[in-house]
């Protein structure tokens, strides 16, 4: 054995100790040195995932060798499972890993959210590439173990952020970053997106699709009782799978300033959803389920050079108030991010750009009507004279996001977006998310209390404000918010004892 596979070898028997993967996922004769092939040839990709967004990945990155592909449901897997006829197919990754191990370098994980820090955990363990679906894990927790996993390892990892780096977004950037509008003090961000089947009580038991095995679904999260409404593609409301509007969405439109203005993590947040209510005066105990409108705060104390900082996400059609300098002629974008600060205010597109030329990296002027490629800047009056900055920042268009990825893996270096970078984003989303299902819990009332509506005496939902310490990892006034920092899993999924 040469000294790179000895490494290589030694590597991935550190990030399956650190991560303690290997009774559970990993064999042990797969933990030794991978032969990765040279950067000419084609890359040997293996998926988790494949009959949702996995198709999409994967077909991306079909110039490479697709070897091996997974998924529970090989019925409504068999329209991707005949794209790649040459592919060995699997229900349970764990035979995958066994038998394929030397097979392939890189891997897909494309499954519902809470699967993702197992699958990554597992890949880095056996020191393959890594590609994974948003947000990079289901708990903060998580987060945390998958980034250290990541950091230890010398793999190519990428997070699946597609319009990151993009000419919208770092121009968005850029504008922020030329200090226009000055010290930021609020960030809102916002999105006409609600989830279909949010608000909603458990629903009743169905009979799985035929051959598949619902109970590994369920995984690391508590068992379910089979519904079509969480497969196929429907689970994200549901805390038990998946993070809710804030989870998906956070990680495209944090990556546009979440590092640039130093906003590391908060050390409060806060989190309020609507009720639902059945037909008739009853409303409904949707606790295990996303509202359909939600609202989250973050307090970002004072750091270096930037003021204390309040970050507002808002969904299900609810957005900020107008700005006072906007022209009454002007409608808000339905969805958007906001900047304000001590200057100014600058409006962009969720996704990074001009607010009325969402996706255009060089919009012209009648795809842009006001503003700059990068945002919107008010006052108007003031900024009339004022011009987009030259672009300085590292890009990557989006046709090209996926081929960066592959590029990268074979150059042996970091991508544009590892999923060490996705993490901080990840964290900071789910602390909303996090703010969001302690809310839907009812506080107990206490003992011989009478009366009250709006979470009095009988208890009742509570905007809470939830006081975060980053060091030690809790939330240290609210012992039932602190129990969703770090969620068990069951019995055999569970690669933390």
């Amino acid at each position: 054995m040469n000294s790179n596979e000895s490494n290589r070898g030694e590597l991935s028997r550190r990030a399956v100790i650190a991560t303690g993967l290997a009774p559970l996922i990993v064999p042990r004769h797969v933990l030794g040195g991978v032969g990765f092939q040279a950067p000419s040839d084609k890359l040997r990709i293996a998926a988790v995932g494949v009959a949702g967004m996995g198709r999409n990945y994967i077909h991306e990155c079909a110039d490479e060798a697709i070897v091996a592909l997974c998924d529970l449901d090989h019925t409504f897997a068999a329209p991707v499972f005949r794209s790649y006829p040459s592919a060995k197919l699997y229900k349970d990754f764990r035979q995958m890993f066994d038998k394929e191990s030397q097979n392939f370098d890189a891997l897909i994980v494309a499954t519902p959210d809470h699967w993702h820090s197992h699958l990554v955990l597992a890949g880095l363990a056996m020191d393959k590439h890594v590609y994974c679906a948003k947000p990079i894990t289901h708990t903060v927790a998580e987060a945390r173990r998958v980034k250290a996993a990541c950091l230890a390892s010398k793999r190519t990892t990428k997070a699946s952020i597609q319009d990151s780096r993009t000419s919208y977004a770092r121009a968005t950037t850029e504008l922020l970053l030329s200090g226009a509008i000055g010290p930021v003090h609020e960030v809102h961000i916002w999105t006409g997106t609600y989830s279909s089947g949010g608000g909603f009580a458990r629903p009743e038991s169905e009979t799985p699709p035929e051959g598949m095995n619902w109970d590994q679904w369920c995984g690391p999260s508590p068992a379910r009782p089979y519904n079509k409404t969480y497969h196929y593609g429907n689970w994200r409301p549901w805390w038990d799978f998946g993070t809710g509007t804030i989870g998906d969405f956070g990680c495209h439109n944090l990556q546009m300033f979440h590092d640039e203005l130093e906003m590391g993590t908060p050390d409060w947040v806060a989190g309020i959803g609507c009720q639902a209510f059945t037909p008739g005066p009853r409303s409904l105990d949707n606790a295990e389920c996303m509202s359909v409108a939600n609202t989250v705060q973050w307090h970002i104390p004072a750091r270096g050079n930037h003021p204390a900082l309040m970050a507002y996400f808002y969904d299900g059609g609810l957005a900020p108030p107008r700005p006072e300098s906007m022209p009454a002629n002007v409608t808000m974008p339905g969805s958007g991010v906001m900047f304000v600060g001590e200057k100014g205010v600058q409006i962009s597109a969720y996704y990074g750009g001009n607010p009325w030329a969402a996706f255009v990296a060089n919009p012209t002027a009648a795809q842009m009507p006001r503003g700059l490629p990068g945002g919107y800047l008010l006052p108007e009056a003031k900024f009339k004279d004022f011009k987009q900055p030259a672009p300085t920042l590292e890009r990557c268009e989006k046709p090209d996001h996926y081929k960066e990825w592959v590029r990268s893996c074979k150059a042996g270096k970091k991508s544009i977006t590892p999923i060490e970078f996705a993490c901080g984003l990840t964290e900071f989303a789910l602390l909303g998310t996090l703010a969001l299902r302690r809310h839907s819990m009812p506080t107990p009332a206490p003992a011989g209390a009478t009366g009250g509506r709006g979470g009095g005496g009988r208890g009742g939902r509570q905007n809470r404000v939830l006081a975060w310490d980053y060091r030690s990892m809790k939330i240290t006034n609210d012992e039932l918010a602190n129990s969703l920092v770090d969620t068990p899993y069951r019995k055999e999924w569970d690669y933390k004892t």
